[in-house]
């Protein structure tokens, strides 16, 4: 069976990531397709590890993008002939869906990654969206429940539309990392590492966490904080961990490719994150590394963490709680039990598994 797995870009998010995970079972004859180029941090493992890749640059032409993206994803549905195709970018969907279905393509899913924005004009945006894709058959699979009910909760949107397919981690692949970094860990015994991976945009929340330093430090000077990701706010919130005064204990990592050993060299793991969040695969990553979780406490999260039984819940953009939460997980050197019973949850999230869902949502063959 060939799979046309359709990107926004090659950026060093979530979504790349998840088509990386897929290609790399080796199963079906897996193709890649990027709407624009840039920017082309995962360029070249996308196409090395895909039969077939291909990119536009869609996004550079005005209000032409959206008829630019319709047109390149026709030719290439043409050219390539695929049994399914997945687009993996929301906000152009109708448009790329349009294209593959006028190029002969039935099968089509759309993955759902975030929550609608709500409001008069952001419903009527989401009905733009996906009332097109209702029409021409295809099947939005959000990643989680979370994101599915509040798709649904739009008036006039089709709840049959919408269904829920968690997103899939390399957990064996994580746990043995982490578990050989740890082991090769020394421990000076005054430093606690704590550590959040995320893009640095709107819809996480670093500035909570930054605020809530110094009542942290003031308990534990020892306290460092690492930073895993790229984006737009890097530079305000380098400018805040300096106006905070924190910015000596504040490490921005960048882009990395060992987030299992950044991991396993982690004593606590924080996601400080808002409502805008659609499901936080890393937190099933950090379960699977067995690192203890603080996590604020919005629907994707508390979803992850069932309820908090997985991890600790901190009320959202309240300083003070996180500050507590990550003292008090210091003071009883943290939940390693409750860690590794998220670490056996974790390990069932496999791509196989996520494919496997992907597929019987469509009538081709599930077996994988």
């Amino acid at each position: 069976m060939k799979i046309l797995h359709i990107l926004a870009t090659p950026r060093a998010e979530g979504t790349p990531h998840l088509v990386l995970d897929w290609l790399a079972t080796d199963v079906h004859d897996q193709e890649v397709f990027v709407l624009h180029s840039e920017p082309a941090d995962l360029t070249t493992h996308l196409r090395a590890a895909a039969a077939w890749y291909g990119e536009a640059d869609c996004f550079d032409r005005g209000w032409r993008k959206f008829d630019s993206v319709a047109r390149e994803v026709g030719r290439v549905c043409r050219e390539r002939r695929p049994d399914l195709v997945i687009c993996w970018v929301t906000g152009f969907a109708n448009w790329a869906c349009l294209g593959a279905r006028l190029a002969g393509s039935k099968r089509v899913l759309v993955y759902g990654g975030n929550p609608p924005r709500r409001g008069f004009w952001a419903d009527f945006m989401t009905r733009y969206g996906l009332w097109p894709l209702a029409l021409m058959n295809a099947k939005v699979l959000c990643c989680s429940d979370y994101v599915r009910d509040a798709y649904r909760a739009v008036p006039g949107i089709p709840a049959a539309l919408l269904e829920t397919v968690w997103n899939c981690i390399r957990a064996a692949d994580v746990a043995r990392r982490a578990s050989q970094q740890r082991a090769q860990r020394g421990r000076d015994g005054t430093t606690f590492r704590a550590l959040m991976v995320a893009t640095l945009e709107l819809h996480k929340d670093h500035e909570t966490l930054f605020r809530a330093i110094p009542a942290i430090r003031a308990a534990v000077p020892g306290f460092r904080l690492r930073l895993a990701g790229e984006g737009s706010l890097r530079r305000p919130l380098e400018e805040l961990a300096a106006d905070l005064g924190v910015a000596e204990v504040v490490e921005f990592l960048g882009m990395r490719g060992d987030v299992p050993e950044l991991l396993g060299d982690s004593d606590l793991f924080v996601f400080s994150t808002t409502p805008q969040e659609g499901l936080g695969s890393i937190l099933l990553e950090a379960m699977a590394a067995e690192v203890p979780i603080i996590a604020s406490d919005v629907p994707a999260c508390r979803e992850v963490l069932g309820g908090g039984t997985l991890g600790t819940l901190v009320p959202p953009a309240d300083p003070e709680a996180l500050a507590q939460a990550v003292i008090q997980a210091i003071d009883v050197s943290a939940d390693w039990r409750s860690a590794a019973t998220a670490s056996d949850f974790a390990r069932s999230f496999t791509a196989q598994r996520m494919m496997r869902q992907y597929l019987a949502h469509t009538r081709l063959d599930t077996t994988t």
